[in-house]
Formats: structure tokens, C-alpha cells, sequence
């Protein structure tokens, strides 16, 4: 069945990698808000039914019929990466205020974008991470606490990426391939690698395989991930 998708942080590495896997990979009606269409680097216009909306998330109430009335999924992976201020304005108060602009009995997933660094080593919320985390970490803690407490928490899942690599000559780098050009050589090999410890490696590419099914099969009970 053809969807209706509203995703936030299309601009962004793993952005990208998701919006054109949904491009390519399915026939689904792609709404992507975006602050600054011009940092678009993959083809929207690749077939018919994407919708590029200039805006981001400081304004989510001026999508409110859109979310309303159309919205079947929404792809949450726009974040605010530092000031304690606008972090929380954006990856906490928005963030909520976006999901229950959304309609309980049409929206069928919600797939939020948390982060790696707010679990312990037995994957359950650490509350030091809130305490003495960055202004990205504290306030990703702080809405997936309050995730559990919405209305459409059972249709949330929940993707806690840990060191991503990703990037190439039509999209942009992660942070962490940004920071070492010498990684461009051994992107490809390094998806397959896992490092010691809690850390892991994934490449952008397998998280856009793992949305997009997740996309054409919602669980049937919430997922962390």
C-alpha cells in the first residue's frame, strides 16, 4: 500500500542515504522538511511524488494539516547539536510537538532517531546522560523519556545509532568520516567491522536498508533499536 512519509533531517548524512533508498527503493509519497533545499545532494526529482517543504522544526505547528490529515509515517532524524537552549527547543519540546500533531488513527510508525551514548551497556537508558551528558546527548535522554508518555508511544520506534560512517561525492560526510579523510578508502570494508567493547561501527547505507523495511513493516509492538 502507497504511504504518505514525513521526514525531518533529509539534509543530513543518514538523511540522505534513507531519503534515496525510500526514492529508489519504493513508490511511497515523500514529504521532507528541510531548512535548506539547496544541501540536497540526491535527486528528489527522480520520480513523481516528492515533496521538498522549505522550514524545519521551529515552525512544525505550520504543518499541523499536513500531519494531521495525509501523514501514515514520520522518519524523525533532524537534531540540534549544541546550545542548551535551542537543543532542548528542538530535540525535546518539537520533537514531542510534532508527534502529537499527528493523527493516532492514521499515522500508523513513528521512527525517532535517538542516539547510542544515552544506554549503558546492557542497552537501557542511562540517567547520567542527562546529568552529564553534552546538550546533544542530556536532551536526546530527556525526549526519549518523555516518548513513553505520548499517546502514540506504541507506534514509536526507537533507533540508537552508534558510530556511523557514510558519505560520498552526492552526499555528506557523518560526523565522524568528516573528521578523518583518511576513512574515504576504507568506508565500504568498515560497515562489515566491529570494534571491542560497546562501540560499533555501521555505515548510513544499512541504516537507510533497516528504515525502509521498517517503513513497509511497522512492528506491531514499540521497538528500540
Amino acid at each position: 500500500m502507497k504511504k504518505r512519509i514525513f521526514m525531518t533531517g533529509a539534509s543530513g548524512c543518514i538523511g540522505h542515504y534513507i531519503a534515496e533508498s525510500l526514492i529508489q527503493e519504493t513508490d511511497h509519497d515523500l514529504y521532507l522538511l528541510v531548512r535548506d533545499p539547496s544541501k540536497l545532494k540526491f535527486d528528489w526529482q527522480a520520480r513523481d511524488g516528492i515533496k521538498i517543504i522549505p522550514g524545519d522544526l521551529q515552525n512544525i505547528e505550520d504543518f499541523k494539516e499536513l500531519l494531521g490529515e495525509e501523514i501514515n509515517v514520520a522518519i524523525l532524524a533532524a537534531t540540534a547539536w549544541g546550545g542548551r537552549e535551542i537543543s532542548y527547543e528542538i530535540n525535546v519540546n518539537k520533537t514531542i510537538s510534532l508527534i502529537n500533531l499527528l493523527n493516532p488513527e492514521l499515522c500508523e510508525q513513528v521512527i525517532y532517531f535517538s542516539t547510542a551514548s544515552i544506554l549503558d551497556r546492557n542497552n537501557q537508558p542511562l540517567p547520567a546522560a542527562e546529568k552529564f551528558g553534552t546538550d546533544y546527548i542530556s536532551t536526546k535522554y530527556a525526549c526519549y523519556t518523555e516518548l513513553k508518555k505520548q499517546p502514540l508511544s506504541p507506534k514509536i520506534t526507537t533507533v540508537f545509532p552508534t558510530l556511523v560512517f557514510g558519505g560520498e561525492k552526492n552526499k555528506p560526510y557523518s560526523h565522524i568520516s568528516g573528521g578523518l579523510p583518511e576513512v574515504f578508502n576504507w568506508i565500504n570494508l568498515i560497515r562489515w567491522l566491529k570494534a571491542d567493547g560497546s562501540f560499533h561501527f555501521i555505515h548510513a547505507k544499512d541504516i537507510a536498508t533497516i528504515i525502509t523495511y521498517l517503513v513497509n513493516h511497522p512492528p506491531e509492538i514499540p521497538q528500540d533499536l
